[in-house]
């Protein structure tokens, strides 16, 4: 009985010291991850203006004026990001992100009433609303983010969710409104709707997203992301009021301007270039 007992004793050390290894060795964890990603945006109505008068012609019984409703939406775009995260934890890392998101627009013009003739300017306010209206306009944002990531997981698929905030800067004007209009044989004028002659340039951006890493080759990884990016853009927040000076003295439709914080959904996919591993332990 005693022999039995010794070797099952025995029996279970070695076990124990074959199991042991399995149980503390682990495989290799990307710590510094390098990602560069393209995706889409999504579009969504941006602002709208129920009422902007627009100055038609001087006549003798006073300057005359035009009505107008204004509004702009974003179009569906692109993104190109540079990202890097450095998990100094196996599941926490610090993400920081450089990007580029396109934010092109369009802008919408429709009479509110009739619009007055005027045959000695060609009508230019009813040329420029039509070209105004579906008028397709260059946007872009440049942004500069940092914050968290956790992975669920370290090897393998790796499910993760992030969250970032920082500044952006703006390429152009998201609420100047102008419209074309031919008024003779040689001159074409631009009609100033809204203006917006000091747009401007910097705002914050934040976003937050969740997604999957997937390995690919050594070194290398997938990865796939949903998030959503919000951004605060300028808008109008009512219409040009100084109607005297604009008729007078030819000053541009000035609007009080204001920031709204728009939410703008985005899908990437990218390649993680994982420049640093963190080795698996053996004892």
């Amino acid at each position: 009985m005693r022999s039995a007992r010794a070797v099952a004793g025995a029996a279970l050390a070695v076990l124990a010291c074959l199991a042991a290894p399995a149980r503390a060795q682990t495989g290799e964890q990307p710590n510094l991850i390098f990602t560069i990603s393209g995706g889409i945006l999504a579009g969504g109505n941006l602002w709208t203006l129920p009422r902007q008068l627009v100055f038609s012609d001087q006549t003798g019984m006073g300057d005359q004026w035009d009505t107008m409703a204004l509004g702009r939406k974003l179009h569906s775009g692109f993104e190109a990001t540079l990202t890097a995260t450095y998990f100094w934890k196996p599941h926490l890392g610090l993400n920081v992100e450089a990007g580029f998101f396109g934010l092109e627009s369009e802008s919408a013009c429709s009479p509110v009433g009739a619009i007055a003739p005027t045959p000695q300017n060609n009508n230019q306010n009813t040329q420029a609303c039509a070209t105004a209206n579906g008028l397709n306009l260059p946007g872009s944002a440049t942004g500069f983010l940092a914050g968290l990531a956790y992975r669920v997981t370290t090897r393998g698929v790796q499910p993760y969710v992030r969250a970032g905030i920082g500044p952006a800067f703006l390429g152009s004007s998201f609420v100047e409104t102008t419209g074309q209009a031919i008024v003779s044989s040689t001159t074409q004028a631009t009609v100033y709707m809204l203006a917006d002659e000091h747009h401007r340039e910097l705002t914050w951006m934040a976003s937050v997203g969740a997604g999957l890493m997937l390995p690919l080759a050594p070194g290398y990884q997938i990865r796939m992301e949903f998030r959503d990016i919000f951004i605060a853009l300028p808008r109008p927040t009512g219409s040009a009021t100084d109607t005297a000076q604009i008729a007078n003295e030819g000053a541009f439709p000035d609007p009080p301007i204001g920031m709204r914080l728009v939410s703008v959904p985005s899908f990437t996919m990218g390649l993680d270039v994982v420049l640093e591993k963190r080795r698996g332990h053996r004892y």
